[in-house]
């Protein structure tokens, strides 16, 4: 099996410029602003991009004074700790990508004079995106191929940027026996070779996104949907729905699943080469984490 043949393909595409807390050290009982910059480094948009807060105490009452408060001191929930940062675009032959930053402020917990404490706060950055990829399969009548000698290959596949990586399995050409129409299998991985975890955003099973991000349930972790396009008189059926989508599940960053290959309208033609470029398209959600921290000190 080969996944591509570009060895620059980005597999983390939204690189984090600035995740940072000021000021640092921060007085105990005073408003900090924590700040986010996000930029797409990759070469496919992602959309839909948040960042939630979550690791320190956040309060749920002005009155919780040793916790991490809003602004102006009351309770933070969780629309309240998630930064939005839209639709990252990425870098074009003409223009480079432009970074979007959000910041949240936050009254600091109320500490006695002398104390210092440290808080770690977490980030769980979600977005959605896709990747996009193509192989080349060639399709040969028998005849075609006692005649020619063709060597059966593995096909390659040419990935867009992306955590999720396609891959194909087995061999080409493809070879039929019979004239009028032939059917083949041909099966695809889908790889998660991000340091995330990906999840289902379209179809049966996929989530939607809220105030706070997305909600990932049990159903929709490490799931993504995958579509095979027919092209010309190369048709794709999913075996577990029969339709070019399916849902795939991905274990241990590795999840797999196979069509039925049909060609129609061989006609009486015993002597076919034929070379097709087959489109194959991952949607989904992914989410990653990142960390800062922050030093508090009570003062008079």
């Amino acid at each position: 099996m080969e996944t591509s043949g570009d060895s620059e393909t980005t597999t983390t595409p939204v690189s984090v410029n600035d995740f940072s807390i000021t000021p640092n050290p921060a007085p105990g009982n005073q408003t900090v602003n924590l700040q986010m910059e996000l930029e797409n480094a990759g070469g496919q948009e992602v959309s839909n991009v948040t960042a939630t807060l979550f690791g320190p105490t956040f309060g749920s009452s002005e009155s919780q004074q040793r916790t991490w408060r809003t602004s102006d001191a009351g309770g933070v929930d969780s629309e309240y700790r998630t930064m939005t940062f839209g639709t990252l675009t990425p870098a074009s032959d003409t223009s480079p990508a432009v970074p979007s930053r959000d910041t949240v402020t936050f009254t600091s917990p109320s500490l006695e004079e002398g104390r210092i404490n440290s808080y770690n706060f977490n980030s769980r950055i979600q977005y959605t995106t896709e990747t996009t990829a193509d192989t080349e399969i060639q399709v040969m009548s028998d005849e075609r191929y006692q005649e020619t000698e063709t060597s059966q290959t593995s096909p390659s596949v040419e990935n867009s940027d992306g955590p999720i990586q396609i891959g194909v399995q087995g061999t080409t050409p493809h070879v039929f026996y019979d004239v009028g129409t032939a059917d083949e299998e041909m099966c695809f991985t889908v790889i998660n070779e991000g340091e995330g975890m990906p999840f289902l955003v379209t179809g049966n099973d996929g989530v939607s996104q809220g105030d706070s991000g997305y909600d990932v349930t049990d159903s929709a972790e490490d799931k993504v949907r995958l579509t095979v396009e027919d092209v010309g008189n190369v048709n794709f059926e999913s075996q577990e729905t029969g339709e070019n989508s399916a849902n795939v599940e991905l274990i241990g960053n590795e999840g797999y699943h196979c069509y039925d290959m049909e060609l129609s309208g061989l006609g009486q033609i015993t002597d076919l080469e034929q070379s097709t470029d087959i489109p194959i398209d991952v949607q989904y959600g992914y989410q990653e984490e990142t960390s800062t921290s922050v030093t508090v000190e009570g003062r008079r």
